[in-house]
């Protein structure tokens, strides 16, 4: 799995364990975050697939 899309999932679950265990995110604060998560694990997958077809690593 690509570090990118490690950190987006990690980027996204902490949103969720921060807004469930510590209060609420304000919702713009979330969006940026789980947009910022979407970019990352969409990234990641294209680079993967780039790799992949080159067979590089």
């Amino acid at each position: 799995m690509n570090l990118l899309i490690m950190m987006g999932i990690l980027l996204a679950g902490s949103t969720i364990a921060f807004d469930r265990l510590f209060g609420r995110l304000s919702e713009g604060t979330a969006i940026v975050l789980y947009g910022i998560a979407a970019v990352m694990i969409i990234a990641g997958m294209i680079i993967s697939r780039k790799t992949s077809k080159t067979g590089q690593k």
